[in-house]
C-alpha cells in the first residue's frame, strides 16, 4: 500500500454565513489539482484518501464539509443544503487559485461531486466516484426501509424506537412503512430534534447502530465510520446531518430543473451537463446499502463515463480502492487533467 501523499498545508476558510471550512493540501504544489469529497454527510477526512493519487503529480485538496453551527437558528441545520455545500467548494477553489480540477467523491461525496460538476462543468476536468450515490428518494427509502428485509434484526430495533415515539408505522410484512405512515428517516430527523437530551442520545445511538449493521460488508472495521472511532458528540452530529439531508432527498430532487430537466428527476436529469467531462464510477456488487442500480443509471445517462463493478465487494474494499488509484493515475498521467492552476 502506498504511503499517503505528504501534507503541504492545512488551513480554514470562513463562509459568509460564518461556517468554518477546514482544508488540507497534499502531494506536490505544481501537480494537477484534485478535490476529495468525503462521505456522510458529517464524515471525516482521515488520511486514507491521500494514498489514492500519484503524490508526485497531484495537488490534492481535502475539504471538511460544513458542520452544524451551534447557536444558529435550527442548530445550524437551516444552513445545511447541498447548494450551500456546492458554494463552499467554489469558494475554496477560488481561494486556492485553481482554474479547474479532478473531482473525487466517496458515497455521499459522490452525490456532492455530481451536484458540483453539474453546476460548474467548466471547472471539472474529470470525475472519479466511489460507492456511487445520487441521494434520490428511492435510494433514501431503500437504505432506511427496504434494506431492512436483509437485516431484520437491526432494522426491527430501529423501527421499534420510531414506532414508540413518532407516527412511523411499519408495513404488514414487518419491514418498510405502512401506507400513510411517516417516513422512517423523517421520524429520526424529528427524534434527533427532541428537547430531551437523553431521548436524543438514544435516537442517535439507534441510528448509528443501524448504519453500522448494513454498511459493514467488505469494510475493514465494521462498527466505525471509515475505520475511525467516534465520540458520542460525533455520533450525534453525524446522525443529525445524515437524517437532515436524507429527509430532504439530498436537496437534489429538482437540482437540474433549471437546465431543462423535469422536476423530480434528481441528478440523473442533469447528466447532460457532463457531456464533455470524463468519469469513472466504482461500485461493489454487494453494496446492499446502495445497490448497483444507481451507478448503472448514472453511467447510462453519462456516455463519457466508465462503470467498474467489483462483484465480491460492498460499500468499499481493497479492489475498489485499487481501481480508484488507477483511475486517478490515468487521468493525471494522460494529460486529460493538466495542472489547472492560474
Amino acid at each position: 500500500m502506498p504511503a499517503p501523499a505528504p501534507l503541504l498545508e492545512q488551513g480554514s476558510l470562513t463562509t459568509a454565513d460564518g461556517h468554518q471550512l477546514p482544508y488540507e493540501l497534499s502531494g506536490t504544489r505544481d501537480g494537477a489539482p484534485a478535490l476529495y469529497l468525503h462521505g456522510g454527510p458529517g464524515g471525516t477526512l482521515g488520511s486514507g484518501y491521500r494514498r489514492n493519487v500519484p503524490a508526485d503529480g497531484t495537488l490534492l485538496v481535502g475539504m471538511l464539509q460544513r458542520r452544524i453551527q451551534e447557536g444558529s437558528p435550527g442548530g445550524g441545520l437551516a444552513a445545511q443544503t447541498t447548494a450551500n455545500l456546492v458554494g463552499d467548494i467554489e469558494l475554496l477553489r477560488e481561494h486556492l487559485g485553481i482554474e479547474s480540477w479532478i473531482v473525487q467523491g466517496v458515497s455521499w461525496g459522490s452525490t456532492l461531486a455530481l451536484a458540483y460538476a453539474q453546476a460548474h462543468p467548466h471547472r471539472v476536468r474529470a470525475v472519479v466516484l466511489f460507492a456511487v450515490t445520487t441521494t434520490s428518494r428511492w435510494e433514501v427509502d431503500w437504505i432506511t426501509e427496504g434494506v431492512g428485509a436483509l437485516y431484520p434484526e437491526a432494522w426491527d430495533a430501529l423501527a421499534t424506537l420510531a414506532e414508540q415515539r413518532t407516527q412511523f408505522r411499519r408495513g404488514p410484512l414487518g419491514h418498510g412503512r405502512a401506507e400513510g405512515s411517516l417516513r422512517l428517516v423523517d421520524a429520526y430527523r424529528d427524534m434527533l430534534a427532541d428537547p430531551d437530551p437523553q431521548r436524543v442520545r438514544e435516537a442517535a445511538a439507534a441510528w448509528i447502530d443501524w448504519e453500522d449493521a448494513h454498511i459493514g460488508i467488505g469494510l475493514p472495521h465494521p462498527g466505525t465510520q471509515g475505520g475511525l472511532p467516534r465520540s458520542e458528540a460525533q455520533q450525534l452530529e453525524f446522525a443529525r446531518l445524515v437524517t437532515h439531508y436524507w429527509a430532504h432527498d439530498g436537496f437534489v430532487a429538482d437540482w437540474a430543473a433549471g437546465w431543462g430537466a423535469e422536476p423530480g428527476s434528481g441528478l440523473l436529469g442533469g447528466m447532460h451537463r457532463l457531456a464533455d467531462v470524463p468519469g469513472v464510477l466504482i461500485h461493489g456488487r454487494r453494496d446492499v446499502s446502495g445497490p448497483v442500480r444507481t451507478p448503472y443509471l448514472v453511467h447510462r445517462a453519462w456516455p463519457g463515463s466508465t462503470l467498474r463493478i467489483i462483484e465480491h465487494e460492498g460499500h468499499g474494499g481493497p479492489e475498489m480502492v485499487q481501481l480508484w488509484r488507477a483511475a486517478m493515475t490515468e487521468f493525471i498521467g494522460s494529460g486529460r487533467a493538466p495542472s489547472g492552476r492560474r
